[in-house]
């Protein structure tokens, strides 16, 4: 993930969005109820989506 490497969190948020809602689509099959949730439920994708991407942001960081 060099995108995490190559920016602080805010700007790692804006370019990996669109990957996390691919990846949720990925998943819809093992765990369909919460990624139905996190897709349609504007609100709880606000809330989840920071929470994700700074944990992607995180271990990708730790790894250097």
């Amino acid at each position: 993930m060099n995108l995490a490497l190559a920016n602080d969190l805010t700007k790692f948020k804006l370019g990996v969005r669109q990957r996390v809602g691919e990846l949720m689509v990925e998943r819809i099959g093992k765990n369909d109820e919460i990624v139905t949730r996190y897709m349609e439920d504007h609100d709880f994708q606000a809330t989840a989506f920071p929470v994700l991407a700074k944990a992607i942001w995180d271990a990708v960081n730790e790894e250097v």
